[in-house]
This record gives structure tokens, C-alpha cells and sequence, in this order.
């Protein structure tokens, strides 16, 4: 009789934290099991204070981060070592606060960056050289006097064919495009939203005809259509249950599963995952389920490899909670009990084969 023995799918998970944490640990490994969703942190970095979004190049070889640096910031790697991340290489020094979001350029040979209090976006080249910035101006502040009363830059992302880089300012409602090494602006492709809706954060379909944005302060998510020139606002859908009113929530991440086929936003003070489904033709929404979790403000989420199971990360309650997701109803089941840490703000997935 032959005996077969199965084994885990082991991945892991790289976690950036807010600063605050007593023993200054901000960058945590999270080794998890995509069979079972058990999961557990297998190392913590000392020191990172500020990491507090993450970046992967397509190879896997490095993780890229901003560390805080007394008022400013520098761009930082780290190479990985199998799973594990090794020591620190400083790259460049960064003219602004910590950056809230980070991403690569599609060539990989600059780190794009946006500094929510400062609106200070720019890119900074990996292999040396002085940033190039952009400082969105106070020209065009929402109706909100709490959260917009000057610009933010809050997200960096690209337009599909890697030409023109994307940078999201909640507190101006609008996303402009930069040219990615001058910063010279596209003023022709401008994305525009309803007064008060502040944008927060950015993903393209799977076909790249549509570019899904979530509104942090509208708790909604508006879809554009995309021609390869200009962006058209195609409608805008609340990722609230009815009675819920909007400004007891802000919304802060939004995700697709692997086929495109659904969006997932987080809700934080209606602490919950809204799900729905994605029309391929129309890029329009229609609400499948809002899934509550079981920790305070949601800040980030993501779905493990196989999609079997979520990730979410417990701002105010400190914790990550790894949680059972059915697809085919939209609910989130908790599985063990959550893993301390200290303001969980950004996952990325590194994929092994056992």
C-alpha cells in the first residue's frame, strides 16, 4: 500500500506597520498555511519605524520600503534571503515625511512615492540620483473642513501601458498623470470625482479598460472607462449597508480577486469587507455582500494564494486576523485567534513551492 503524504502550501507574508510599536518592530514575515489558514510571524525587523507600505519587483529579490529619518525619509530594500529578509540597504534620502504609498515603476528602475501630509509625490531612482517631485497645490480643496481643507497625496499607481504614473489627492478629488522620471504632468488625462468623495486608492481591471477607485471619504468606489488617452466616469457605487450614514466609515483598501471577476473594499468604522461583482463589459458594480470582521479599523486586506482564506489588518485593535472566505456567498469566517501587531497597515505575498 502506498502512503501519500500531503504537505502545506507554506507562503508568506510581509507586513508594514505604523510607527508606535514599543520594541520599534514595524516589519513583520507572516508564515501562513493556504490549506488551513493557520498562520504565525516568523521574523520581525527592529528599527524599520514608518514602513509603512511595501513594494515587490517582478523577480522577488527585493522588498522596497520608506523608513522614517528624523522628519524625512529614505528609500530602503531589503534582499531576500529564501523567505527570510535580510539587511537593509539605504538608497536614497527622500525630500518629505514618510511616504503612505510606494510602488515600482513598471521598468523597475524607480520607486514612485506619495506623502499624504505634505502632497509630495515624485520617484526616486533605485540606482542613485537626486528625486524628482511634484507638491500638489491647494487649488481645488473638497467640501469636507475636517479632511480637505488643503491637498493629499495618498496612492501611485500606472497607467497600463507603464507611461504615465497616477497619484491620487483625497483632498482635491482628482488624480493627475506624471511623466515618471520628469513629473511633467499630463494635464489631457485627468481623473475627476463628485465634490467630497476623496479618492484614496486605485486598481485597474484585469483587461485595463477600467480603473476602479475607492473613495475614502464617500465610502464608495467609482469606475472609468479607459481608451488608452482619457479617462470617462462610468458610475459610482457606496459600499455602505443602507441606514449606515457616510461619514461613520472611511473606506481605505481596494483588491480583485484573481480573475477580475470581484472587487473587494474595506470599511473602517463599519469595520467590514464589501464585496461585488464586476461586469467585464460595462465596468459597472453590483454589490454581492459587506462581510463584518472582527477587529477595529480594517486598513488593509489580502486574499491568500489559492483565495481560500483572507488576511486583514486591525488598525485600532492591533491584530491581524486571518479569516475563511466563501466565494460564492461572500462571507469572511475568523479561523484562530489574531495575531498581535502593532497598526498593520500593508500585506504583500511572497509565493513558495513546497
Amino acid at each position: 500500500m502506498t502512503t501519500i503524504t500531503m504537505i502545506a502550501s507554506i507562503v508568506h507574508c510581509y507586513v508594514g506597520c505604523g510607527a508606535g510599536s514599543d520594541d520599534l518592530q514595524a516589519l513583520h514575515v507572516l508564515e501562513c498555511d493556504t490549506e488551513s489558514g493557520a498562520a504565525r510571524i516568523v521574523q520581525s525587523v527592529k528599527g524599520p519605524q514608518g514602513s509603512t507600505y511595501l513594494a515587490l519587483d517582478a523577480a522577488r529579490r527585493y522588498l522596497y520600503t520608506m523608513n522614517r529619518e528624523d522628519k524625512l525619509s529614505a528609500l530602503v530594500r531589503y534582499p531576500f534571503e529564501g523567505w527570510r529578509l535580510g539587511k537593509a540597504e539605504r538608497l536614497a534620502k527622500i525630500p518629505c515625511e514618510a511616504p503612505c504609498h510606494i510602488s515600482l515603476t513598471p521598468d523597475e528602475s524607480r520607486v514612485a512615492f506619495a506623502a499624504y501630509s505634505s502632497a509630495t509625490a515624485g520617484t526616486c531612482p533605485i540606482a542613485g540620483g537626486a528625486s524628482t517631485v511634484f507638491v500638489f497645490p491647494d487649488d481645488a480643496m473638497g467640501p469636507n473642513p475636517k479632511r480637505q481643507q488643503k491637498a493629499y497625496a495618498h496612492c501611485t499607481f500606472y497607467t497600463p501601458d507603464g507611461k504615465w504614473l497616477g497619484i491620487v489627492d483625497l483632498g482635491c478629488d482628482r488624480i493627475w498623470f506624471f511623466d515618471p522620471v520628469t513629473m511633467a504632468r499630463n494635464e489631457s488625462l485627468v481623473a475627476s470625482f463628485d465634490p467630497g468623495d476623496g479618492p484614496r486608492h486605485a486598481i485597474w481591471s484585469k483587461d485595463n479598460r477600467f480603473l476602479f477607485v475607492l473613495n475614502e471619504l464617500g465610502s464608495s468606489i467609482t469606475t472609468f472607462a479607459y481608451d488608452g488617452r482619457s479617462l470617462a466616469k462610468v458610475g459610482k457605487w457606496t459600499m455602505l449597508p443602507p441606514g449606515v450614514p457616510q461619514d461613520a466609515s472611511k473606506a481605505s483598501a481596494i483588491k480583485l480577486t484573481a480573475d477580475g471577476k470581484l472587487l473587494m473594499g474595506s470599511n473602517r468604522g463599519y469595520d467590514s469587507i464589501a464585496f461585488f461583482d464586476v461586469d467585464a463589459a460595462t465596468g459597472c458594480l453590483a454589490l454581492r455582500n459587506i462581510a463584518k470582521v472582527p477587529g477595529s479599523f480594517p486598513r488593509d486586506f489580502e486574499l491568500m494564494p489559492g483565495e481560500r482564506f483572507m488576511v486583514v489588518g486591525h488598525e485600532r485593535s492591533n491584530n491581524i486576523q486571518i479569516c475563511r472566505f466563501d466565494r460564492a456567498v461572500c462571507t469572511l469566517e475568523p479561523v484562530g485567534e489574531p495575531i498581535a501587531a502593532c497598526k498593520p497597515i500593508c500585506f504583500k505575498f511572497l509565493e513558495e513551492q513546497q
